[in-house]
């Protein structure tokens, strides 16, 4: 039997002849390209390599985005640990794990060769409580669970983004599980009721669609998460897979000890998503309530932050957000929905230099994360970059099966880029986005409004005034609201009403962010030459300059 030249590092072994990365004999989950890029990592560990030599060496003649390189250092750092990849501000990437070059090992007989690894689906668990309105709880956990799971590097999770797509929906487990790819599928359901919780789980083998362990939970609101850390657990060892004690503290690992809090911030999420101002108003409340509770849950000092800077570029707050953000800074510098909302903050103050370079950070820190991906996108569209802007908005609509922000915002760039079927395509994606959420609260302002401007582009004229009526019905005050009625009215030829509800609308918001948004928003072309709105964008255009002034 020959012997194979490898590299070990920690726990782990690269043996690169056999394309192997293992860790105590269990070899783990990588994709080709980040292989590749780990190979070539280690093999140059003794210097810093810009972005560019990495993109060259793995992906030679061929164009591709800075992206897919943060998104395969993502994956490495998830299997070897945040601290094997050091980022060098300004300059790229470094291999900084102590390495024994040249270790022998005997190659394995084909048939003895250990490759497998369980891959798993997480269902959304089930809403069974009689409130519908506890949709985010059961959302939350589920999330939860996916995230616990991923943290284990012998497994494979199938991605949030993918496993929602089964919300809702009666599958026959076996056949989604053989068509997926996927060995075992964990399933279930919560109910809360007052200050109990009730949890049905169950773990499924995926070739024969029979459960291979199952449990009901029952317990107070307050053991949460004792009883989320005991569910992974329980899946982990019913898949016969040993944690490591880093993944175990990992696994418990929460940014908040307080179920309380952490409920409260479950119910902001949903709210700080939809960008009109009811929803960012009572995404602040809940932040702040949250926050009273616990004043180190950086997570809620993140969304407090985007929340702020939401209202005050409707005029609707004096803060705009640089204190939150920073304040979650200072619990996590590392906290990936910290830097993207502190580079929120900075692009609503037009300070856009600053702001991307922490959307850069953000990005290495979590690609998969629907704050980060959906901030970048905003700071790209307002400044022109129309490619990067549709990368990342598309990344953040399948993220979020409930977005309708990134999926509304694409048609501008695929309008600007010259892509008019992906004009009307995005438009009914975001109809019929809109459309689920007003068949659970035919009152929900965001998805009327987004359902505006979606019928606009698609030409229907008549539902999109008969919309527009209803939530100005809802909320008759917020400039947000009007503003996008002012852009369906534009983009279906009714200038003078355009120009009305531009006019009205226009003073009532921060001028800084919205001579930006403006002079980037394309919905409102047909309106450029028009002499009265050149005058509404000079005096845009001078209120901001005074503001920055």
């Amino acid at each position: 039997m020959k012997s194979l030249s490898s590299f070990r590092f920690g726990d782990f072994l690269l043996v690169t002849e056999e394309r192997k990365l293992t860790r105590d004999g269990i070899e783990l989950p990588l994709g080709a390209r980040a292989f590749d890029m780990l190979s070539f990592m280690v093999a140059n560990r003794h210097r810093v390599l810009t972005k560019a030599e990495i993109l060259d060496a793995i992906w030679p003649n061929i164009a591709v985005e800075e992206s897919n390189l943060t998104v395969h250092v993502s994956a490495l750092r998830k299997v070897l640990g945040p601290k094997a990849l050091a980022t060098i501000p300004g300059r790229g990437y470094q291999f900084v794990l102590p390495v024994e070059e040249d270790t022998l090992v005997p190659a394995p007989d084909a048939d003895k060769r250990k490759t497998a690894f369980p891959k798993v689906l997480v269902l959304p668990f089930t809403n069974t409580s009689n409130d519908p309105d506890q949709e985010y709880f059961s959302d939350g956990i589920s999330e939860d669970i996916i995230t616990d799971l991923s943290k284990v590097a012998a497994l494979s999770v199938v991605a949030r983004n993918t496993a929602f797509t089964f919300k809702g929906r009666a599958i026959d487990v076996a056949q989604t599980a053989q068509s997926m790819g996927v060995t075992h599928v964990v399933e279930g359901s919560v109910r809360k009721a007052g200050g109990r919780i009730r949890f049905n789980a169950q773990l499924v083998d995926g070739a024969t669609g029979h459960p291979i362990w199952a449990d009901r939970f029952d317990r107070d609101l307050t053991d949460i998460f004792d009883l989320q850390d005991q569910i992974a657990e329980a899946i982990v060892t019913a898949l016969r897979v040993r944690l490591v004690p880093s993944e175990r503290v990992a696994i418990q690992s929460r940014p908040t000890d307080n179920p309380e809090a952490y409920e409260i911030y479950l119910q902001a999420r949903y709210h700080h998503t939809r960008l009109d101002r009811q929803n960012f108003a009572i995404a602040r409340r809940l932040a702040q309530k949250a926050l009273e509770i616990d004043p180190k849950y950086d997570l809620a000092w993140a969304l407090l932050a985007i929340s702020q800077t939401g209202l005050h570029a409707l005029s609707a707050s004096d803060d705009h957000g640089l204190h939150a953000a920073e304040r979650a800074l200072a619990l996590n510098p590392d906290l990936s929905e910290a830097l993207a909302a502190k580079a929120f903050v900075l692009a609503g103050l037009g300070r856009f230099d600053e702001a991307f370079e922490l959307h850069e950070r953000s990005l290495e820190l979590d690609p998969e994360s629907y704050d980060v991906r959906f901030l970048y996108g905003r700071s790209c569209f307002q400044t022109g970059r129309h490619a990067d802007a549709i990368a990342h908005w598309e990344r953040a609509s399948e993220l979020s099966e409930a977005d309708l922000a990134a999926t509304s915002h694409l048609a501008m760039c695929y309008r600007a880029t010259g892509q008019h079927a992906k004009v009307l395509d995005s438009a009914r994606r975001t109809l019929v986005r809109a459309e689920r959420v007003l068949s659970e609260n035919s009152s929900d302002s965001y998805a009327l409004i987004s359902g505006v401007g979606a019928f606009a582009k698609l030409g229907e004229a008549e539902r999109a005034k008969q919309w527009a009526r209803r939530v100005k019905a809802v909320d008759p005050d917020d400039p947000s609201i009007d503003y996008n009625i002012a852009c369906a009215m534009a983009l279906l030829g009714e200038t003078e009403a355009a120009l009305d509800t531009l006019e009205a609308c226009l003073t009532r918001v921060d001028p800084v962010t919205f001579s930006v948004w403006v002079g980037q928003d394309n919905d409102l072309d047909a309106l450029r030459d028009l002499p009265r709105f050149r005058r509404l964008v000079r005096d845009l255009d001078a209120r901001a300059v005074a503001a920055r002034a």
